[in-house]
């Protein structure tokens, strides 16, 4: 309450200060605002559907990505707030406005009295690039001359601080998210209905072309890419199997597993059917030549005939003819008709040979005198045998070179094919690769196209048909308060750190011991007229205070009157109260250490009581002034002897740590109950509250003193 009281004051002390500047700053508010013009606000409503489409990549259990979701929304912000945004809004509102704009009458692009100006500001070369067709060829033409330079007015149009076109104001923009929702809220305030409604319509078109450009750009980049290197990696390819299908050609490769299996089971058929032909030779020639040493001299002669030579040669032929034929084309009948024609060939040979054999075995004989016929008969077959069994010889071993020349031919076409066959996996592999990239690259581009169908304006921008209420009040009143607030402020911060006790609350602060009275400055202004009047109520409130202190058991009552420093006005108030006293009749005197004891003197620092260097015969009061606290120091016992201690604190002069420790150490030397701080110096406001309201008594101050100080507030 006393914080409160004490607050109140000083709004009082101070009340022209809080009634004079506030007013004044309101009135200056109020010039400031009268020329302020109306604003209108204008708003639209987007739904984004992050948190609520259908993606075609989830698989319908995916959790609700809430960070992903906030994170688009963010992006989505950033980018209506982007400097590439507002700079393509600022060039098509300035178009809009050149185009559209009327100087005589006001429409929905822009107001004749905002046009003017900025028409007249346009230079000519700027005008001829305005295409009153065309929006976008304007656009466009402005863009174009658009160069980053202070001499060129376009591109000053967004960078300077026009109030309609520049960065500065169109980042003013505010864009907000709905709660939690997939909603946000675009907001423009402007002096110009027209402007603020043309100036959202313009945002929502170009934000929403940024936003697609720069995602489908990104994706469509992606998908080129992919395509490009698809088309690269299917040449690649083709060009891979192609050169492989040339070798297989130029080697006559059809399967080479399976032709490499074939070779290598035909070798192993034909050594053994070789080494079992090489047997049967061998038996046959070593047969026939047995038969040779059983045969007549006359019959050996026959193999060295002409037409035995003749029939022999051709009964070979044959044969190996025949044996050719039957080992390739074993498993075909087409080549039945020359093997058959071969075979009559042959048996007509064998035939002409036995007659040769016969007729000439009909004049031949054997050694031992045997049948020539048997024995010629069994040489022809055994020689016939022999001669079949070595075609077949000649066969196989042609065949066996056949097949040394494939084997040859096919060691090297292997490793060729395998490096083929690896480059051509490679680049199928890359193929494939490419494919299902550019497959998930389409899905992120479709993905995208169905969240283009969610990103809609839901509630269009609406042309403002009423402005804003006017704060020009509001603005006046928040001046007007706000110095009233700070003047406050600023000099209640200036009594709490203002250390000197001007009053009982800063002084019971500072000191932390009761004050008990104050008594005034020289009274000035208002106050001269009654200084008599004021001195004598101090006067007698300090006479009261002091006698009610006064042991009345005791002859001698001894009021000690101390201060820290000088000046601070001991003597002044010691002289008052030895006069009171003497107009009341009691005997006292007034004993000073500047003329009736040596403060410095054996006779006072030794002393018990004050009549051991002072003559006190006779007397009922003695009123005795020190020296400083700070130039001397007081025997214990002159302060407990005394009745009163008044310790008199200067309200002119900072209370110092110093002035502090002297007040401990007095209290320490006396009782507390005779010490009596007492403040001088001090204002009519701080000696009344001691001794109540002083005159002058004017309605004005009779009212602030009960209803404010006094808190006399009377209630039903």
């Amino acid at each position: 309450m006393r914080i409160l009281q004490y607050i109140a004051k000083v709004a009082f002390k101070r009340k022209w200060y809080l009634i004079i500047i506030p007013i004044i700053a309101a009135i200056i508010a109020a010039l400031s605002v009268q020329e302020k013009e109306n604003q209108y606000v204008v708003t639209s409503t987007i739904f984004t559907g992050f948190g609520s489409s259908y993606s075609i990549e989830s698989d319908g259990t995916a959790m609700y990505d809430k960070s992903g979701v906030e994170n688009s929304i963010e992006n989505l912000i950033n980018i209506i707030k982007a400097t590439t945004t507002l700079e393509r809004v600022s060039l098509r509102l300035y178009a809009e406005h050149m185009m559209y704009g009327d100087s005589l009458n006001d429409n929905n692009y822009i107001q004749k009295n905002h046009y003017t100006p900025v028409f007249n500001m346009t230079p000519k070369n700027i005008r001829t690039l305005i295409d009153k067709k065309s929006i976008s060829n304007t656009v466009s033409n402005l863009r174009a001359y658009s160069k980053p330079s202070p001499n060129n007015f376009v591109y000053g149009l967004f960078n300077w601080n026009h109030p309609y076109y520049s960065y500065k104001t169109l980042s003013k923009i505010l864009v907000t998210r709905l709660g939690n929702s997939d909603m946000m809220e675009i907001s423009f305030t402007s002096n110009d209905p027209g402007i603020a409604y043309n100036t959202v319509k313009i945002l929502n078109d170009e934000f929403q072309n940024e936003y697609f450009e720069m995602k489908f750009g990104e994706t469509d980049s992606v998908i080129a890419y992919f395509r490009s290197e698809l088309l690269k990696a299917g040449e690649r390819l083709k060009l891979g199997e192609d050169e492989l299908t040339k070798y297989n050609v130029d080697n006559r490769i059809i399967n080479y597993e399976e032709q490499t299996t074939q070779v290598a089971y035909e070798g192993r058929e034909i050594n053994i059917a070789y080494t079992n032909l090489k047997m049967d030779f061998q038996s046959s020639k070593a047969s026939l030549d047995e038969i040779e040493n059983r045969m007549d001299i006359n019959l050996r002669l026959l193999k060295s005939n002409a037409k035995f030579i003749q029939y022999f040669d051709n009964i070979t032929q044959l044969n190996y003819d025949i044996t050719s034929l039957e080992s390739i084309h074993a498993d075909s009948s087409n080549y039945s008709e020359e093997l058959y024609t071969y075979r009559n060939q042959l048996r007509e040979e064998e035939n002409k040979l036995n007659d040769l054999v016969q007729e000439y075995s009909a004049q031949s004989y054997s050694k031992e005198g045997l049948s020539v016929n048997n024995i010629i008969n069994e040489w022809f077959n055994q020689l016939l045998t022999n001669v079949k069994t070595e075609a077949k010889l000649k066969v196989m071993e042609d065949r066996m070179d056949e097949l040394n020349r494939e084997y040859a031919r096919y060691s090297p076409v292997g490793s060729t094919i395998k490096r083929y066959e690896r480059e051509i996996g490679f680049h199928e592999s890359t193929y494939l690769n490419y494919l299902h990239n550019l497959n998930t690259a389409l899905m992120r581009r479709k993905n995208l196209q169905m969240t283009e169908s969610t990103l809609r304006i839901i509630n269009p921008p609406i042309f403002p048909l009423n402005a804003l209420p006017s704060t020009k009040k509001l603005i006046v009143l928040g001046v007007l308060f706000g110095t009233l607030l700070f003047i406050m402020i600023w000099f209640t911060i200036l009594e709490l750190i203002d250390r000197t006790p001007k009053n009982q609350l800063k002084g019971e602060l500072l000191t932390g011991k009761s004050i008990s009275g104050a008594f005034p400055f020289k009274l000035t202004g208002k106050y001269r007229r009654y200084r008599r009047d004021i001195t004598d109520i101090s006067n007698n409130f300090l006479f009261n205070n002091i006698v009610n202190k006064f042991d009345n058991s005791k002859k001698l009552n001894i009021v000690n009157v101390l201060s820290t420093e000088s000046s601070d006005g001991k003597s002044f108030l010691a002289e008052n109260i030895y006069e009171l006293l003497n107009e009341k009749g009691i005997k006292t005197k007034f004993i000073s250490h500047n003329t009736d004891f040596d403060a410095q003197g054996s006779q006072y620092l030794l002393a018990n009581t004050l009549s051991d260097f002072c003559d006190i015969a006779d007397m009922q009061v003695v009123i005795v002034e020190y020296p400083p606290l700070k130039d001397g120091s007081i025997p214990t016992n002159l302060t407990k002897e005394a009745s009163v201690n008044l310790f008199i604190a200067n309200a002119k002069k900072a209370w110092k740590y110093s002035d502090q420790m002297f007040l401990d150490k007095l209290l320490a030397q006396c009782e507390e109950k005779t010490l009596m701080i007492y403040l001088n110096n001090c204002s009519v406001d701080a000696v009344e509250e001691f001794v109540g309201l002083l005159p002058p008594y004017s309605f004005l101050r009779k009212l602030f003193f009960k209803k404010i100080l006094e808190m006399e507030i009377r209630t039903k």
